[in-house]
């Protein structure tokens, strides 16, 4: 968790100066922090609520970019099968990118289901801790880092090394290139729906390639 907690560090400290620049409390800062708990979802929040659109299209909007955390679960519920309601109510809780990702990266160094749970919520702990923090600290102090440093451009960069990692095949490569091209052509789709378009898009070109890939074997 180590690299990708330290593109993680920015982004907090992104999240926390937009909201102390959007006129948020640091109450409502960090209780957005711990109710939504997603970077990307919170940023365009703000975003929106700052410009005093609807609260409705807020929430849409939020729930919409936080869909792609369907896809976590269901990938990850096969780990978590055997643990108690307790166990999965927080797993799901503490389900963000970075821990998904890095979990599903070493797939095959763990061992076994136990293996799993706890590597993931070794790496969700990380990430609660640096996220918290980073945020806090953008808020309190704002972006410390010089403007020409681009921390802003931290954001996308670090969804970018979660991805690289999982392109193990030519399958993977084609699903994460139509996915990214996807994403560029559709970005102007309203509420964010260009993100939650290509990433169902790319689910049915990832169907069709696992289909045609157990055909040939």
């Amino acid at each position: 968790m180590l690299p990708i907690t330290a593109g993680i560090i920015p982004f907090g400290l992104v999240m926390g100066t937009v909201a102390s620049n959007a006129g948020l409390t640091l109450v409502q800062t960090m209780s957005m922090n711990i109710l939504v708990f997603a970077g990307a979802s919170q940023l365009a929040a703000v975003d929106l609520m700052s410009k005093g659109l609807p609260v409705f299209v807020v929430i849409a909007t939020g729930l919409i970019i936080n869909l792609r955390f369907f896809l976590y679960s269901a990938a990850l519920s096969v780990e978590f099968q055997k643990e108690s309601l307790k166990t999965k109510l927080i797993s799901s809780y503490l389900l963000t990118d970075q821990s998904y990702s890095v979990t599903v990266a070493n797939d095959e160094v763990l061992q076994n289901s136990k293996d799993k749970v706890q590597f993931y919520f070794g790496a969700a702990a990380l990430m609660t801790l640096a996220w918290q923090t980073a945020v806090f600290l953008g808020f309190v102090f704002g972006n410390i880092a010089p403007s020409e440093w681009s921390l802003d451009y931290a954001v996308p960069l670090s969804f970018v090394a979660l991805v690289l990692p999982t392109l193990k095949n030519s399958s993977y490569f084609y699903v994460g290139a139509s996915s990214a091209s996807l994403s560029l052509l559709l970005k102007d789709m309203p509420y964010n729906l260009g993100l939650l378009t290509s990433a169902l898009m790319s689910v049915v070109l990832a169907i069709y390639l696992l289909d045609n890939s157990e055909v040939k074997k």
